[in-house]
């Protein structure tokens, strides 16, 4: 597992020993910002959250492409262990943190985020619950825009108050790019 583009190009993180956590591919990853820089001209100054976070990879991405702050929350003690390791790999604790919380269960936002990666375990039924948490508990800035990745057998029902950009399909799973409008 590595760093797709920006700064940390080709900079190694840690992969997972425990099978339990599913990292995003790095082909996935790689068409997830392609997509995510033509929509929005780039992460530049974005506020990244990474909901199910995993290893960090997403964020830490985010991060590689010029994001001003990253955000992990897992619920897993051994992630959010992997997520410090991969923060302190690529010395980027000054720009993140990371918190054992278990969505859809947030706390009251600390600040809004331009761009939130939700992928959560694909068994979870935890979608709609922690999109709706987004929005109630403030962690949405007006055009936000939330990549989720759920199993292509699990179809999405997305609420009112997301527009959607974008849907792509890999092998088992999907992709939707949404975009928060208040």
């Amino acid at each position: 597992m590595r760093i797709i583009g920006g700064k940390y190009r080709g900079r190694k993180l840690t992969s997972p020993a425990d099978r339990s956590i599913r990292p995003t591919s790095d082909r996935m990853r790689e068409s997830i910002f392609n997509i995510l820089c033509h929509m929005s001209g780039g992460l530049e100054d974005a506020e990244v959250l990474d909901v199910f976070a995993g290893s960090g990879a997403l964020g830490l991405e985010a991060l590689s492409r010029r994001a001003a702050h990253a955000t992990f929350f897992d619920k897993s003690p051994k992630a959010l262990q992997l997520v410090k390791q991969n923060i302190a790999l690529l010395d980027v604790g000054n720009i993140t943190s990371a918190s054992c919380v278990n969505a859809p269960d947030l706390p009251p936002a600390s600040r809004r985020y331009d761009v939130i990666f939700l992928d959560p375990p694909y068994k979870l039924d935890v979608i709609i619950d922690t999109l709706s948490a987004l929005v109630q508990k403030d962690y949405l800035a007006v055009n936000s825009i939330i990549i989720v990745e759920y199993s292509h057998t699990n179809p999405l029902v997305i609420p009112d108050f997301f527009d959607i950009l974008k849907q792509k399909t890999f092998g088992n799973s999907d992709l939707c790019f949404l975009e928060y409008i208040p």
